[in-house]
């Protein structure tokens, strides 16, 4: 099984880039990474790294894999961590000769290891670095699938819930009540969608903003659907339409 000598992660000063860094550190092997804060360039870095993986924004992932993409040898792998696959992909494939595996990891750098957690591989260009991703990552549930399908289920895990939290949230900043006297009268289900909503504080923005924004199939037609869901929802309470209400019970997903 192939194996790298040298993983290069680029952004890896951000803090899912160090989460890798100490991963793959712990595993034994030789990190090195770049960022706008580093004396090392991207183009060093890619020129030197057996393995490169592009942990940037969103926004700016095509960018850089553009300007590193032709300095990456045509034996090693590039790949992302994004939480989008098509475009990056489509990226990797276009400004390289190298193997490309898009990926995303479903988890955040707050955890401690990968036990019960979830990576994303969308294999797009050769076959030899599959195996070794598959060890070095073995602790956690692959998921395997084509970056379209990536960006298609996300449009409803990330985006479409995301949505929700936000509305919500913004909606409790528009009532007269505190945050404590909610929580004095909280049920189970306000406390759980509650907390997801307080941890948004933790998130970065740009990053949520992507998902809503980039992501093709979510705003062309799962927001769509989304939107004509609430305006009928918004009709039937408006007309007070009791049957519909309860016709619109029996239609949920079971």
């Amino acid at each position: 099984m192939k194996r790298p000598n040298i993983i290069g992660i680029i952004g890896g000063t951000g803090r899912m880039g160090q989460w890798f860094k100490a991963f793959f550190e712990k595993k034994g092997y030789e990190v090195l990474i770049s960022s706008r804060h580093t004396q090392l360039s991207s183009k060093e870095l890619a020129q030197k790294s057996d393995v490169v993986i592009i942990s940037v924004p969103i926004r700016v992932t095509v960018e850089i894999i553009k300007e590193v993409g032709p300095y990456i040898s045509q034996e090693a792998l590039l790949m992302d961590i994004t939480s989008l696959k098509k475009a990056p992909v489509e990226a990797m494939l276009k400004y390289s000769h190298s193997e490309v595996i898009g990926a995303h990891p479903l988890f955040g750098p707050s955890i401690n290891n990968l036990n019960a957690q979830t990576i994303i591989l969308c294999p797009a260009r050769g076959d030899t670095w599959m195996p070794w991703l598959k060890e070095v990552f073995k602790e956690a549930h692959l998921e395997i699938t084509t970056p379209e399908k990536h960006d298609q289920i996300m449009a409803v895990i990330q985006a479409l819930t995301h949505f929700f939290l936000l509305a919500f949230g913004t909606t409790l900043k528009e009532i007269p009540f505190s945050i404590g006297t909610l929580m004095r009268y909280s049920t189970t289900n306000f406390q759980v969608i509650l907390e997801r909503v307080l941890n948004l504080n933790n998130q970065n923005p740009d990053i949520y903003a992507s998902i809503q924004f980039d992501n093709s199939f979510y705003y062309e037609q799962v927001f769509p659907s989304c939107w004509k869901a609430l305006e009928r929802l918004k009709k039937i309470i408006q007309d007070q339409d009791y049957n519909d209400f309860i016709h619109l019970f029996s239609e949920l997903p079971k």
